[in-house]
């Protein structure tokens, strides 16, 4: 299986709605938005919102807020990267105020992208 991460560190191939959009599952889409309405206090999230081919894909669907609210999305595109560890401003405010909010999670995640800006540091290239 390959890995698909976020720029914030999510592993968008564990993300039930990318699992979901992957297996083009509208009833397992309807499952996830209803496990983030409960989860997220959020009434408005349906399944139509969350279809996600990855947040750092360039073509297919985005879940709604990745697309048009993440600002750590949008700062890593516009740096041309692929996630947040190969940012030479690793760990910048936003990550870590994001890391804050996520809990757990968000350290999981900060220690991906650790791991894997120190790998950065340390491959050797030829050009």
């Amino acid at each position: 299986m390959s890995v698909n991460i976020a720029a914030c560190g999510l592993v968008c191939s564990q993300c039930d709605a990318y699992r979901a959009t992957r297996e083009n599952s509208q009833n397992k889409l309807e499952l996830v938005a209803a496990d983030w309405r409960r989860r997220y206090h959020c009434d408005q999230i349906e399944a139509d919102d969350i279809r996600c081919n990855g947040c750092m894909t360039e073509s297919g669907p985005k879940c709604g807020h990745c697309e048009s609210q993440c600002q750590i999305r949008r700062c890593a595109l516009d740096q041309k990267i692929n996630n947040c560890g190969e940012c030479t401003d690793f760990p910048c405010g936003k990550l870590e105020k994001f890391f804050g909010f996520a809990g757990a999670q968000g350290q999981a995640q900060k220690d991906l992208l650790t791991a894997i800006a120190e790998v950065r540091k340390l491959m050797h290239s030829a050009f």
